[in-house]
């Protein structure tokens, strides 16, 4: 229980330090708003409210729980000293929820006479080969794929476009192909070209355009090396969601401006984690350093079926090329990947046969990368999962 004389900063600041909350207090005090709205809350709801990876919500639930704040009635609930804390000691108020109910604040909706084609796209998508970890792949939920294909026909960055998809496991290529044809424009883009280095996956967009007659070009790539030469400057607009580390958002934003036509103007949809202030600060210096500027940010745009270290949930940025980059970017050879950046994220499970496997524990290899290639030492697949209850990243 919480203890006499304790001022509302210190308990705060106790439950952030206990769960290494790199949001701190603040993390702590979103949470707490989140349930005192609601009254009644699922944890992955309010994890997604407050923005944090599911694990970490857990671990402030479980620290709320044992300051006697929250309690676990069908969801999260305020106790009754929870209750007097935040409403007199935090000032907070019982207020309604003025988010839009239609677009749960994305700001989109898909038009009802095109709705039909969330079940179309998921029936595609569902054919996709399975996540690969080692890429830090996560595919986007099908509505998700649409609305941001939508988010890049409203803001003039389709039609009469060139677009370079810079991994495509979310599948954009084909949702964009699917509006165009809705909208009875076969030629909606001036051409669709998807760049991934995951083979499995662009065999995939391949045979899937084929089948529902899009147009899309492909090309196995590793973008830890500069674009060919073909693509270089090509392409007015280029979507991406790339690995959530500091270093995988420099990376794909760095070839998202080599690929950028003519130096200024070109628009990129950046899907990322969202992160605390001080990283999305230094986010943002990225853009600064790369010459974009930020048009628009959707926070909770993106919804995930299978990522639930990051909420589920993540922000669609909208960027424009205010100025080329400084200088031609080199080939990259550091780490870039989540489990090899964040040596805490260790623990995986083969796709294959379930066996579980501790990087660098018991002769295991030390990245994510090697296992891959090592292959699992109980049935020899090659694909893996990060373990849910992992450390986040």
């Amino acid at each position: 229980m919480r203890a006499a004389g304790v001022s509302d900063q210190a308990i705060l600041q106790e439950i952030a330090r206990a769960t290494r909350l790199r949001e701190g207090p603040p993390g702590v005090l979103a949470v707490l708003r989140a349930v005192h709205r609601a009254g009644n809350l699922r944890l992955q709801e309010a994890a997604r409210q407050a923005r944090l990876p599911l694990p970490v919500a857990t671990a402030v639930r479980r620290e709320l729980e044992k300051a006697g704040l929250l309690e676990r009635k069908h969801g999260l609930s305020l106790t009754a000293a929870g209750r007097r804390f935040v409403e007199h000691d935090l000032g907070m108020a019982q207020i309604a929820d003025a988010g839009c109910p239609t677009c749960a604040g994305r700001g989109l909706v898909i038009p009802q006479d095109q709705r039909a084609l969330v079940e179309q796209f998921a029936a595609i998508v569902a054919r996709a080969p399975a996540p690969d970890v080692a890429f830090d792949q996560a595919p986007c939920t099908p509505e998700t794929a649409l609305l941001r294909a939508l988010a890049m026909l409203q803001a003039g960055a389709l039609e009469g476009r060139r677009v370079l998809l810079l991994g495509d496991d979310d599948c954009i290529a084909i949702a964009i192909g699917l509006l165009g044809r809705a909208l009875e424009r076969v030629d909606l883009t001036r051409g669709v070209v998807a760049v991934d280095v995951d083979e499995r996956w662009l065999s995939f967009l391949r045979e899937a355009a084929a089948v529902e007659g899009l147009a899309l070009e492909t090309l196995h790539h590793d973008l830890r090396q500069p674009l060919p030469a073909a693509l270089d400057g090509a392409f007015d607009t280029v979507e991406t969601d790339p690995p959530y580390t500091l270093e995988g958002a420099r990376l794909f934003l760095t070839r998202a401006a080599e690929a950028m036509a003519g130096g200024a103007g070109g628009q990129c949809f950046f899907s990322f984690a969202q992160w605390p202030p001080r990283q999305q600060l230094q986010l943002q210096q990225i853009f600064v350093a790369l010459g974009f500027a930020v048009q628009a940010v959707r926070p909770g745009f993106n919804r995930y079926a299978g990522a639930a270290v990051l909420g589920n949930v993540g922000q669609l940025i909208e960027l424009v090329q205010a100025a080329p980059p400084p200088e031609v970017a080199a080939p990259w050879g550091g780490a870039l990947y989540t489990a090899d950046v964040n040596p805490r994220a260790r623990a995986y499970i083969c796709a294959e046969c379930g066996e579980r496997v501790a990087l660098g524990e018991h002769g295991a290899p030390d990245t994510i990368a090697a296992l891959k290639a090592a292959g699992c030492r109980v049935c020899g697949g090659r694909i893996f999962r990060r373990q849910a209850n992992a450390s986040p990243a």
